[in-house]
């Protein structure tokens, strides 16, 4: 079973869940990628990942004590099992590539629990370069802007 865990969100370094709830407990962090289509849920103000055939950019990570972890995670992501209606996010694994030498890896990553696709992509934000952490950095360049 795989001890790894892709994050493409708020869970990644320096983001405010990555303090909640992963500061101190990441062994390993590697910058990956995997198949995918990212959307920024606009009333929600977090990424959501679904399947597809674009690139969303993430880290891999390796962490501390990984069952307790994976729980705490769980109840973040609103993870309550398998083929649950009630998921925000469903729990898979799936192939992701190194980026800084093309090696594939299997790990654990919150896939959003889309009912409604068409209301996904006409209400939310398409992100098509994948990389949450380069929406925001754009987000915060706009507003500076705007100001």
């Amino acid at each position: 079973m795989t001890k790894k865990v892709f994050v493409y969100g708020s869970l990644m370094e320096d983001l405010f869940n990555h303090e909640k709830y992963l500061k101190g407990k990441v062994i390993t962090r590697k910058y990956a990628k995997t198949r995918g289509e990212l959307y920024h849920l606009a009333e929600c103000g977090y990424p959501a990942m679904i399947h597809g055939e674009d690139y969303v950019y993430g880290e891999l990570i390796e962490v501390k004590n990984y069952d307790n972890t994976l729980q705490e995670l769980d109840k973040l992501e609103h993870f309550f099992g398998e083929d649950r209606a009630e998921n925000e996010y469903n729990r898979e694994l799936i192939k992701v590539q190194l980026l800084d030498n093309g090696d594939e890896e299997i790990a654990n990553a919150y896939i959003y629990n889309c009912n409604d696709l068409l209301k996904l992509r006409n209400n939310n934000i398409y992100i098509k370069n994948g990389d949450w952490r380069v929406y925001l950095q754009q987000e915060k360049l706009k507003m500076k802007a705007l100001a």
